[in-house]
């Protein structure tokens, strides 16, 4: 059957309809979870990450966290532990003068032991004078330089001297984090520490947190930045 006039109009709407899509298509590229979802793991956080519940990361978790996770939930106490509701409570039976006499004797004193949740003392401060080394920055795919990391030594000298001081002559902290198209650390982590606290470690993450490394290779990049202290010769 030979097509008429109507039917070729429509076909030839029809495709340039397809190609405007295509087209469109092209132009405005993937989106960013097209693009996320061509990673089979996380780049940036091997172990997962915690979140705020607003679409922010707040830090990876380690590896130790990942692992007690793995294990089992928060254990919740069995039925039998809980107490028995009033309704099917069994009365109660009269007191004898044994028990009277067992209940009016005090208990005999046990050691006290120090508790186990109490603050422990804060770092004594020091003002010792550093020599602090940012670099390199290892990426997990291309390569990357320091970036605005290498302008925070005043701070990170702080974190040290603020939480401690250098427990020997040197130490050093490997920091976690993430890059995107914008080129600023997100998601930092403390991957490794060493002769410093745990609480300047964490200190001099949050300083390399937001702050400007540059701009990866791929839409989504993991990488570390290694901080080196070196006590300052006299």
């Amino acid at each position: 059957m030979k097509p008429t006039p109507r039917l070729k109009r429509a076909l030839i709407m029809l495709s340039c309809a397809s190609l405007l899509l295509a087209f469109g298509a092209l132009a405005s590229g993937e989106t960013t979870d097209a693009l996320l979802r061509r990673y089979p793991y996380d780049p940036a956080c091997p172990w997962g990450r915690i979140g705020n519940g607003k679409g922010l990361i707040v830090r990876c978790i380690t590896e130790a966290e990942a692992q007690a996770l793995r294990a089992g939930a928060v254990p919740v106490p069995s039925s039998s532990a809980l107490p028995a509701a009033s309704s099917s409570a069994p009365p109660a039976t009269p007191a004898t003068s044994a028990t009277v006499a067992a209940a009016t004797t005090p208990a005999p004193e046990e050691p006290t032991e120090p508790d186990a949740g109490a603050p422990t003392p804060a770092p004594t401060p020091s003002n010792e004078k550093l020599e602090i080394t940012v670099g390199p920055v290892t990426a997990d795919s291309g390569t990357l330089g320091i970036g605005k990391l290498g302008a925070a030594r005043d701070k990170y000298m702080k974190c040290v001297n603020d939480n401690g001081g250098l427990k020997d002559a040197s130490g050093e902290v490997h920091v976690r984090f993430m890059l995107r198209q914008k080129g600023r650390a997100e998601g930092v982590s403390v991957a490794k520490r060493s002769g410093v606290s745990a609480e300047a470690a964490r200190c001099v993450s949050e300083v390399v947190d937001r702050r400007y490394v540059g701009v990866p290779a791929e839409p989504m990049v993991g990488a570390t930045v290694v901080i080196k202290f070196a006590k300052a010769a006299k």
